[in-house]
């Protein structure tokens, strides 16, 4: 069966087949991309439901055929996101499967030197390197220090005397062409090492290569990098059929996955902040009740553990100042709210400001620091007594957050 390949993200929407390529409107792309993680957005100052945007605009760069339909996505989304677009998607005719860019860049790699792949995608804010582990580089204006803390990461992974580096360089990501030059460059004296620096043009080429080939390759891992994204998706999802895909682990072939003690974990990229959090935990943001406006990541077999994230800019980029700010907000507070307030405490090794915030079913001990004059806020919410319930999770976002500029 003949495939047709949709590309959502990071910055467009855009079919990959069927003659050319159809781009959705920029405006009605750019709303559903920024809406993503609400359930209601404005387009024309109008509020259009999120799930029915996501509809159109799929709609639009639909071929009208019965024929199979693959949406490749950034592999760094949370499953939240994916979710939302697979929604979209079931209107599409044809069986529908989700895919991360890795696995597209991943049919780059000769077949010789698929052992020990990374994949490099280069978004507005973070660059997010996936290979025998996943890790990601905020974009400040320093260029070429993004490129060197990039190759180091890229060298963490690459332990094999040979392999592939994809560099990942969507025209529609602001610098993504220079950057991926100048990360290319670093990596040229490599031995044994073969760099691909993969444009609009040639992701197109990639697109048009599994259509050629009926999309037979589209479930399989095919990659070290892909490969890789595959087992940290498959134990959180791979118990969904193709129907309701929200990531590669729907389609068959995929290797087992390694569970042992790694948590499978995603970035979530949200207005000024990326951090890691658990993949399989759902996303929702949180606007009315006690405390400010935050997302809320909660496990899954208990809604009493959650991981809370706000952000703001503030004018004084100190953690001194920002200890004034939140003990005012505390006297000010009801007493017994928020307790055991450090401002010189430290979580996952990092300097901040700590405090626990006191509710009827659960505790949430907070973590507030400043990063690129953007304050940080990351609650670590548990049963009373059973801090250690999320320990893991809430060290590694705290280790994880940071400022995206």
């Amino acid at each position: 069966m003949k495939a047709h390949v949709i590309e959502v993200g990071p910055n467009a929407i855009r079919r990959l087949c069927c003659g050319g390529t159809a781009v959705v409107d920029s405006e009605a792309a750019g709303a559903a991309l920024e809406g993503i993680d609400d359930s209601v957005t404005l387009v024309d100052l109008r509020p259009v439901s999120v799930e029915s945007l996501w509809r159109t605009v799929l709609e639009s760069v639909d071929c009208g055929s019965p024929e199979g339909v693959i949406v490749v996505h950034p592999s760094w989304w949370a499953p939240t996101r994916v979710a939302v677009v697979s929604a979209g998607a079931q209107m599409l005719a044809g069986d529908v499967v989700m895919q991360p860019r890795t696995w597209l860049l991943g049919q780059a790699a000769p077949a010789e030197f698929r052992h020990g792949t990374v994949a490099v995608e280069i978004a507005d804010g973070v660059v997010v390197i996936t290979g025998a582990a996943v890790a990601a580089e905020t974009r400040p204006e320093d260029q070429q220090g993004v490129a060197e803390a990039v190759v180091r990461s890229i060298r963490t992974m690459t332990t094999e005397t040979t392999g592939t580096v994809l560099i990942d360089a969507p025209g529609t990501v602001r610098g993504a062409g220079a950057l991926a030059g100048m990360i290319a460059e670093a990596l040229r004296d490599s031995d044994g090492m073969v760099v691909m620096k993969i444009d609009d043009i040639g992701f197109r080429k990639l697109a048009a290569n599994v259509i050629s080939s009926g999309g037979e390759d589209r479930g399989s891992s095919g990659n070290a990098a892909a490969g890789h994204a595959h087992r940290r998706w498959t134990l959180a999802l791979g118990a969904l059929v193709i129907g309701a895909v929200l990531a590669v682990s729907g389609v068959a072939r995929h290797p087992t996955p390694h569970v042992g003690d790694e948590m499978p974990t995603t970035f979530l990229v949200e207005g000024h902040v990326a951090l890691e959090v658990p993949a399989h935990w759902p996303v929702r943001r949180v606007v009315a009740g006690p405390g400010s406006a935050r997302l809320q990541i909660s496990s899954p077999s208990d809604p009493e553990e959650a991981l809370h994230v706000t952000q703001s800019r503030v004018a004084l980029a100190t953690l001194g100042a920002t200890a004034e700010f939140l003990k005012s907000a505390i006297d000010a507070a009801p007493a017994g709210v928020f307790v055991d307030f450090n401002a010189a405490g430290r979580t996952a090794g990092r300097p901040a400001v700590t405090y626990r915030e006191i509710r009827s079913a659960h505790d949430i001990r907070w973590t507030v620091w400043v990063d690129k004059a953007v304050r940080i806020s990351v609650g670590c919410q548990s049963r009373r007594g059973h801090d250690d319930a999320v320990s893991r999770e809430c060290e590694r976002a705290v280790r994880s957050a940071r400022a995206l500029s």
